[in-house]
């Protein structure tokens, strides 16, 4: 099954979210834009799952569109390559130039599940 999915660009990565019938994008936000409500749980995940402690002050804006676009592809490569088990509501995570984890030559880092 082809997952629908939503990209937000934030000023140091790209993340896609699925999107499906039983769990909308909607349901993640309260009264907080969507990049703000995604971008918070983002830096929790990364500090929990201990891939990288980070304070969001200290990470390094990228607004190279063309990055973006390649991240948007790796990830694309990724979900065909390791589709989920189930349509679960997931988040895919690429950091952009970013001096935390090991990013690979082209500037991106892998793909990290959320």
């Amino acid at each position: 099954m082809k997952q629908k999915m939503k990209y937000i660009d934030l000023p140091w990565a790209v993340v896609a979210l699925s999107d499906s019938e039983r769990f909308t994008i909607d349901q993640l936000v309260n009264d907080e834009p969507l990049e703000e409500a995604v971008e918070r749980y983002v830096i929790g995940y990364m500090a929990f799952w201990q891939i990288a402690f980070i304070e969001r002050e200290r990470l390094v804006p990228c607004d190279d569109g063309q990055l973006r676009q390649t991240a948007r592809r790796k990830i694309e490569r990724y979900i065909e390559q390791h589709p989920p088990v189930q349509c679960l509501p997931r988040f895919y995570l690429v950091l952009l130039n970013q001096a935390i984890g090991q990013m690979d030559p082209d500037g991106l880092s892998q793909v990290f599940p959320v």
